[in-house]
């Protein structure tokens, strides 16, 4: 990776990144997780969770503008000191692995069940990230262009979702209200972990040429992501209702099943195989964000060395993914991920912020 050419992106490339991030195999089970807690408001619960990235974006780019100059790395010293900094740089590496493993897991758990039963499932996820390694290997401006080229494939795919709207019932959604605010609470909480992937901003707001517009990508980027959430999980109450809901794993590939299309048999099987090239964008991002914290953590030339800290986050991406003993257990660890976002991508950038507040430090002119 040539590091002065490939790690700069425009705030434009910013917002696919962000929703590259975020979404993933959360969009096929959004639905189910949010109807079990909030039933027909389910959609109500989407909307409060967005709160939870919006503070996630906000919090990050308001710490990082008092030193736009620096690197994610350099930045945790200039705040906490170096070895709270260095100490805090390889907790989010580590943070990253765990999180994509589990994204990783469950992404190979649907493309094992629907696409490639016959193949084991740790051959599934080697090739998975194989792709990893080589896109990530490109560098960030590469990155950027690749998730807006998907995220464009990801609006025909959604659009196809309209299809079956003829056979939904209006009332699905109603009477609004009824589950109560303890219960759409608990809803929106449950969605931090498809909400996570906001966190990103942490490594990728250096590398933003123009900075001033960092937020107002983050925002949009959330207001995308929200909108899409919230148009498949309202669309999947509208045709199967809150209760049934419950009872399917992956509403989202449901809705995708039931689509006709003229000439084509199962177009299930090509919405799918377009969803593998969306569903490793996560990992792709965020496994080149720890990569690049790495090297900046222990000053490692990124021209020439840069393609074996991707190699060695994707083996341990690869082999934490299989731990898990089954498509369950991974879905436990998602909800531990969930949590763990809240740390990472509220509490964390909170404290930093308040950190440098209290040292008085003043924010600088972009540069």
């Amino acid at each position: 990776m040539n590091d002065k050419t490939a790690s700069m992106i425009s705030s434009k490339q910013l917002i696919f990144i962000i929703i590259g991030a975020q979404i993933a195999t959360g969009l096929f089970s959004l639905p189910r997780i949010t109807a079990e807690k909030a039933g027909t408001d389910a959609w109500i619960a989407i909307l409060l969770g967005a709160v939870f990235p919006l503070a996630s974006i906000f919090l990050i780019e308001r710490w990082a503008r008092i030193r736009p100059d620096l690197g994610f790395v350099a930045m945790l010293q200039f705040t906490l000191g170096k070895p709270l900094g260095y100490l805090s740089g390889l907790i989010f590496v580590v943070y990253v692995v765990f999180l994509q493993s589990i994204a990783i897991r469950i992404f190979s758990e649907i493309t094992s069940i629907y696409l490639l039963p016959r193949t084991p499932l740790p051959m599934i996820v080697f090739l998975v990230m194989t792709g990893v390694v080589y896109v990530a290997n490109k560098g960030a401006r590469v990155i950027g262009r690749l998730n807006e080229l998907i995220f464009y494939i990801l609006l025909i795919l959604l659009g196809t979702l309209f299809f079956p709207l003829s056979e939904g019932d209006y009332t699905n959604l109603l009477p609004v209200g009824q589950a109560g605010w303890a219960a759409i609470g608990q809803a929106s909480l449950a969605t931090a972990i498809v909400f996570s992937g906001t966190e990103v901003l942490l490594v990728f707001y250096f590398l933003v040429t123009r900075k001033e517009e960092v937020l107002k990508a983050g925002f949009t980027a959330v207001g995308l992501t929200t909108g899409i959430y919230l148009m498949v999980s309202i669309i999947a109450l509208l045709i199967y209702g809150a209760d049934r809901l419950q009872s399917i794993l992956w509403p989202g590939f449901t809705l995708l099943s039931i689509i006709q299309v003229p000439v084509v048999q199962r177009p299930d099987y090509f919405f799918l195989a377009l969803w593998m090239v969306m569903g490793i964008r996560p990992t792709i991002n965020m496994g080149f964000a720890a990569a690049f914290s790495l090297s900046e953590l222990f000053n490692i030339d990124r021209s020439k060395y840069f393609h074996l800290l991707i190699i060695g986050i994707a083996t341990a991406i690869y082999a934490l993914a299989l731990v898990p003993g089954n498509l369950f257990d991974a879905f436990q660890w998602s909800e531990y991920a969930g949590y763990l976002f809240l740390i990472i991508g509220l509490a964390f950038p909170l404290m930093l912020w308040l950190v440098a507040l209290l040292r008085g430090t003043k924010v600088r002119v972009y540069i």
